[in-house]
């Protein structure tokens, strides 16, 4: 890596140690001006120039963005206002679900990071990976340092399915599976028994599909992508044990079903790989209320067409040489069955379902009939959790209440992407979601007072006295650099490095 103060084999969960006990901020809300067409009040450009100095939690796409149009609009007009803006990130690199969310074979979906790299190339921009805002570095001092801290945390957690046997091993969590072969640091440990024949996934997003066609995918296929090395040989002796059929189950019907077309289309492009819908629960999915949700859904209507040519294939799901992705539709989970030992996953109860209600509003009610599926491992994708920051003001219901992106009784302090609005979405659909925050936050910032109060020198002594070790942007780059050259040894486009 060169002569750098980022070494190999430093743990990258090293955290920020004896903190001093730190003051509440004391800021005073100052309204806003003339209200702009996005309905946030536009900053009136006053004489003299302000360093403006913002700390931003989190380093994905949320973070990256609203960093992004804070600049702009620092930059905008013929005043310029000047903009210094300090990123916190516990791991020592960047991108959040960027780099450990997206599918190893979407390579064209990471691209953003060419866009999140020149944003970092501001000169009034600082990298603080392998910093840790939380209980040793409070959030508290952050708004008592900086004039706004915009927290962009996300959604680290996932959701139960709150069935009796969820507990057995060989349950798990989209989530931390997806980090797991996308080399996340914290995942590396991971072990799951082999599921034998048959593995399940709950859930029909565009992650479920995600997951079910990494399973099914070839070994080599995979290697000409960033998978985890470790995760990719696991997976590959799955198969080699005689893993063969991938369910994805869902409890209402195709119409409902979250999933994009894109990703429906690719499970079916693959020559190793044999996508199947069973033709009985395509029919038993439209009923009127789903023929009225088909009728004004031009989407919806290609997903039809790409099911229907699955359907095609569903005879020959018994006898093909292929690995199988089995996309079930009306069946509801209701128990994890154990095997013959007691403590692992042997097989997953279904209960049959039927769609009632208005078109719009239909939910799947239980029919009583059910169905044992063999499988050794289950994968719960039914949504990620919030995990909000210490210090954060969350209602009862673990939400956090903002206006705009502004934070509710928390002058100077904002909210950002998944934590804002909820863990759905693209990436590109952090874009309009950071516009609001960073227009809300800098007409604050305007209307705030003449010139800036932020004084950074206690957190960054603190950071230091720590003793862990900052990592910088350019640190980050040379990591980056080193994990392309691994890659390009092994004919990869990278190797990443869980240990830096």
């Amino acid at each position: 890596l060169g002569d750098t103060d980022v070494m190999l084999g430093a743990r990258s969960r090293l955290r920020c140690r004896g903190l001093a006990a730190c003051r509440r901020a004391r800021r005073t809300a100052v309204p806003g001006s003339a209200t702009s067409t996005t309905g946030v009040p536009t900053a009136p450009w006053l004489g003299g120039r302000r360093n403006y100095h913002v700390a931003v939690v989190g380093s994905g796409p949320s973070a990256f963005y609203t960093t992004k149009y804070l600049f702009k609009l620092a930059d905008k007009g013929e005043i310029k206002r000047p903009m210094k803006i300090d990123m916190f990130e516990r791991l020592p690199t960047p991108f959040g679900l960027v780099r450990f969310g997206v599918a190893p074979d979407h390579p064209e979906v990471k691209n953003v990071i060419t866009d999140f790299t020149d944003v970092a190339q501001n000169d009034g921009f600082r990298f603080f990976g392998n910093v840790e805002v939380g209980e040793r570095l409070p959030l508290a001092l952050l708004r008592q340092s900086y004039d706004a801290v915009v927290v962009c945390t996300g959604a680290a957690g996932d959701r139960s399915l709150g069935l009796p046997g969820e507990e057995l091993s060989g349950v798990v969590g989209a989530p931390p599976l997806v980090k797991w072969y996308n080399s996340h640091p914290d995942y590396t440990g991971l072990e799951f028994p082999s599921p034998g024949a048959a593995a399940a996934v709950v859930g029909q997003g565009n992650v479920a599909l995600d997951v079910a066609r990494i399973l099914a995918r070839s070994p080599e296929a995979m290697r000409e992508t960033d998978i985890d090395v470790d995760a990719l040989e696991r997976i590959a002796q799955w198969q080699r044990d005689g893993l063969r059929t991938i369910h994805v189950i869902g409890r209402r019907g195709f119409v409902q079903a979250a999933f994009t077309n894109k990703e429906l289309r690719e499970l079916g492009s693959y020559d190793d790989v044999l996508a199947v819908v069973d033709p009985a629960e395509l029919e038993l999915s439209m009923n009127a209320a789903s023929e009225a949700e088909l009728a004004t859904s031009r989407i919806k209507k290609r997903s039809r067409e790409i099911l229907e040519k699955m359907a095609a294939n569903f005879a020959d799901k018994d006898t093909t040489s292929k690995r199988v992705v089995w996309v079930r539709f009306l069946s509801s989970p209701t128990e994890v069955l154990p095997d013959a030992g007691g403590s692992s996953v042997g097989g997953l109860r279904l209960v049959r379902t039927q769609l009632q209600g208005e078109a719009g509003q239909q939910v799947a009610v239980p029919t009583g009939a059910t169905e044992d599926v063999p499988c050794g491992l289950i994968v719960r994708s039914v949504g990620f959790g919030l995990t909000p920051l210490p210090g954060l003001p969350v209602d009862e219901r673990g939400r956090v209440s903002h206006k705009q992106g502004r934070v509710k009784d928390a002058d100077g302090l904002y909210v950002s992407g998944w934590l804002k609005r909820g863990p759905t979405g693209v990436i590109a659909a952090n874009i309009p979601d950071a516009q609001e925050t960073s227009q809300r936050l800098y007409a604050d910032l305007v209307n705030r007072g003449e010139h800036s109060g932020a004084d950074t020198s206690a957190v960054e002594a603190q950071v230091e006295a720590s003793g862990a070790r900052r990592v910088s942007f350019a640190d980050w780059r040379k990591i980056e650099a080193e994990e392309f050259r691994l890659g390009a040894a092994q004919g990869r486009p990278a190797v990443k490095l869980k240990d830096v």
